[in-house]
């Protein structure tokens, strides 16, 4: 009895190991190259796409070794859960983001500026026809 709650706490400790190692060496991938300009030569997306994958590789870790969602017998459900609420939490951001950018495009002319007329005068300055005055 000892002996199996013995090994049953040493694979637990290696597993929480394992995923602080994981998740130190992910951080430090991410961090040091932004930190010490070694991105510099690469373009914005190449940026986004290496920091993102980091990303999901880092959330992948963190809920395999921390958050046990895969172990036990309702990790299915946990799963689909996790999923449901991953696409909740996606239409919500692209509804905003689809709903501002349209509020954007509405009240700003199409072309993000309002165009009057041909001339376009200063925001402090009157036309010169009724400084005359």
């Amino acid at each position: 009895m000892v002996e199996q709650t013995h090994t049953a706490h040493g694979s637990a400790i290696a597993k929480y190991v394992i995923g602080f190692v994981l998740s130190v060496l992910l951080t430090l991938a991410a961090f040091l190259p932004v930190m010490n300009n070694w991105l510099a030569d690469w373009s914005v997306s190449a940026k986004v796409l290496y920091l993102l994958g980091l990303a999901l590789v880092q959330m992948m870790v963190q809920i395999t070794f921390f958050l046990h969602l895969t172990d036990g017998p309702d990790a299915r459900y946990n799963i689909i859960t996790m999923w449901a609420a991953i696409v909740c939490v996606f239409i919500i951001i692209a509804g905003t983001w689809w709903v501002m950018w349209h509020l954007n495009y509405q009240v700003m002319g199409g072309a993000g500026r309002i165009e009057q007329s041909d001339v376009i005068y200063p925001a402090n300055a009157a036309p010169a026809a009724t400084q005359a005055q």
